[in-house]
């Protein structure tokens, strides 16, 4: 059997999609692969800040349509840019071990954030990040900053920023000697399903899902799909500064939730703990816990915002 797999050009995307097909390889040596390159939206504008683009899904879209029309078997994606609302026809096969899920940062002179001077400029596209960059050190400019994470290290050398926050699982996978700082959970809470990937395929494809269910990681599959149904339930994506994050650890769930005000001057930042791995129980008591601490209103100031600069 050659099993066709859809998905991005960059060089992230392929090793991403290289991980699922090695486990798959070993599992199955009779299969065979063939990897088709699907550009998307979120690959032709690489200038405008994520939260600006109205369109959703801009990084699947794409590859999923060639899924549902049958020229992809299955497709490999970044959870964490994967919407919660699939396709119909599509399902979610497997949730492969997840990686770091922490935010990390760089700088050109090799200083720490806390270290870095005052009017410093930070890159990122990602309004969580500005964020929680401006809650945590008010006196940096942040910079909209688009482009695989090579090109933006390249910016970044050549002068066009002083430091990046990447996510540490990107920065894993394409290696180099690159020198960073983890930053905390409790100060950079990363977005739901960051580390981790959404192996996709179509729902009547049984003889398919059952093969890459062996590339599930149940831990992993746990983690995020109560991450994406926090997610869910909020009603938010790119345009709502959310950090959600969920890590089991024998049994017991550690749920995350953190957002900042649209005046960068107060933080809603809970954590709640769970033996209870009913994914939608775990999702629906770790969002009471945050609307009675006044998550919800921020996150509505931030939709309003954004509602209307979408116009």
């Amino acid at each position: 059997m050659r099993l066709r797999v859809g998905t991005r050009g960059s060089r992230l995307s392929l090793i991403q999609t290289m991980e699922v097909i090695d486990k798959l390889k070993t599992l199955f040596p009779e299969l065979e692969y063939e990897i088709k390159i699907i550009k998307t939206r979120g690959d032709i504008d690489l200038e405008t800040p994520l939260y600006m683009i109205p369109e959703k899904g801009i990084f699947e879209k794409e590859i999923d349509q060639a899924l549902i029309r049958g020229e992809i078997d299955f497709a490999v994606h970044s959870m964490k840019d994967y919407p919660t609302k699939l396709p119909s026809e599509l399902v979610i096969a497997a949730v492969p071990e997840r990686r770091s899920p922490y935010d990390v940062f760089i700088s050109r002179d090799g200083l720490s954030l806390d270290d870095l001077p005052r009017i410093s400029k930070v890159g990122t596209s990602s309004l969580r990040r500005e964020a929680f960059i401006k809650y945590v050190r008010s006196d940096l400019e942040v910079i909209p900053i688009r482009g695989n994470v090579e090109t933006r290290i390249q910016k970044m050398l050549r002068g066009d920023v002083d430091a990046l926050i990447l996510a540490e699982a990107g920065l894993e996978r394409i290696g180099g000697n690159i020198r960073y700082e983890k930053l905390p959970i409790e100060d950079f809470t990363p977005p739901a399903g960051q580390g981790a990937l959404a192996v996709v395929a179509r729902k009547d494809n049984h003889e398919l899902i059952k093969i890459l269910e062996n590339v599930n990681h149940y831990e992993s599959w746990i983690e995020t799909m109560i991450e994406r149904g926090i997610i869910s339930l909020l009603n938010v994506g790119c345009k709502t500064p959310i950090g959600v994050y969920v890590e089991m650890d024998s049994g017991e769930l550690n749920i995350t939730i953190s957002t900042v005000s649209t005046d960068y001057s107060r933080k809603v930042h809970v954590q709640t703990f769970t033996k209870d791995t009913d994914i939608s129980k775990a999702a629906t008591d770790a969002v009471r816990l945050f609307k009675e601490k006044g998550g919800l209103e921020i996150l509505n100031a931030w939709k309003r915002i954004y509602d209307i600069s979408s116009r």
